[in-house]
């Protein structure tokens, strides 16, 4: 393997040296689970009003959901999303990629609503499915990494 690290390797489609192997859509991020755990667990410290126009805090059970949800993906699916509290205390799971975007809102401790948007390519899906269909989510994810420059 060559010694470039892991940005630098993300979305490689092709060998960079003789020895090394073809990458694909697969990324590899040995601290995904525990990066966003920690960021997903981070929004426990939000205070009420966290946004000046009183916010409650983040739902401690959609907090449990999201790291229970994120330890249960396969790995290297996706690269990490970013992890952003909701006004109402919800948190938001968010791919972009140019203008490429796929956001899982955890609305409940046991429901996901999902906006699948790509404008380049005539997509927009909004919808919701359980916390617990990690199948759903992985293909949404997929979907998503589909064609990624990153």
């Amino acid at each position: 393997m060559s010694s470039q690290t892991f940005d630098q390797r993300r979305r490689l489609t092709e060998p960079i040296e003789a020895n090394d192997n073809w990458h694909h859509v697969e990324v590899w991020d040995p601290g995904f689970v525990d990066g966003v755990q920690a960021a997903i667990e981070s929004l426990r410290a939000l205070a009420p009003d966290w946004d000046g126009y009183g916010a409650p805090v983040i739902d401690p059970a959609v907090i449990e959901a999201a790291k229970t949800f994120i330890a249960q993906l396969p790995e290297k699916l996706a690269f990490r999303p970013r992890v952003v509290p909701g006004s109402g205390g919800t948190l938001q799971l968010e791919w972009h990629d140019g203008t490429k975007s796929l956001e899982l809102e955890f609305e409940s401790p046991n429901s996901i609503r999902y906006l699948q948007w790509h404008p380049d390519a005539g997509v927009e899906e909004e919808d919701s499915f359980p916390v617990m269909d990690i199948s759903k989510a992985v293909d949404l994810i997929r979907c998503f990494m589909a064609g990624s420059h990153r």
